[in-house]
């Protein structure tokens, strides 16, 4: 459900690269105060996607990330990320966080469960709290945050095409960025679900999802 940690997920599982992953239910332990983050041999802490994915393309590894891609499709990474972020990720956040039919059926059950008592409670606060900003610093409203986000599906849906993934036979940083995004919406069980609904709705990005689920978490 969380897009940053199944985009770390994601990534270091289609270069097959050797990382642990914890399952953790005490964020308070990350720098940032919340998941996921990564220590290197070297104790640098990784904590976006952006600097994971620069440390696994110039990891010494015999899978590279990326390696396959010409100049401009690396590019397409850094574009598509902002892109993303502009798009879709406040309407996810309105989906998930926001939306008080989705939260109290869902979100908060699926995270209070695992999370510390009273912890939970807190964080669930921090998380909401923090999601409120970021889409009120859109100053759009609620329809319009989903109309954008539907267009960006639309966009996405038509550079994918027929292609399994987004930069030819092979996955790739940008389907691990993507799936990020898609695999939470397309996958939880929403009450209020137009954009999933959507989402549903668009074949060949509903394939590439399970494309990259049974390519790097089976």
């Amino acid at each position: 459900m969380d897009i940053e940690s199944l985009q770390f997920m994601a990534a270091s599982k289609i270069c097959a690269a050797p990382i642990l992953f914890e399952y953790s239910t005490r964020p308070w332990k990350s720098p940032t105060g919340d998941l996921p983050y990564l220590i290197t041999e070297e104790q640098e802490t990784i904590c976006d996607i952006s600097r994971f994915v620069d440390f696994l393309r110039n990891s010494k590894q015999d899978i590279v990330l990326d390696n396959d891609l010409v100049p401009s499709q690396l590019c397409d990474f850094d574009a598509y990320s902002a892109l993303l972020k502009q798009k879709i990720r406040p309407a996810l956040l309105q989906t998930f966080w926001l939306d008080k039919y989705n939260y109290n059926s869902i979100i908060h059950n699926c995270y209070t469960q695992h999370l510390i008592f009273p912890y939970g409670l807190y964080y669930m606060e921090k998380k909401r709290s923090k999601a409120n900003a970021a889409v009120k610093s859109t100053r759009k409203s609620q329809q319009q945050i989903t109309m954008d986000a539907v267009q960006a599906l639309n966009m996405l849906s038509a550079k994918l095409s027929d292609n399994k993934y987004f930069c030819g036979d092979k996955p790739c940083s940008l389907d691990a960025l993507i799936f990020g995004y898609l695999a939470p919406l397309l996958k939880t069980p929403l009450p209020n679900d137009r954009l999933q609904l959507h989402l549903s709705a668009t074949p060949n990005l509903v394939r590439f999802v399970e494309s990259i689920l049974i390519y790097a978490f089976k």
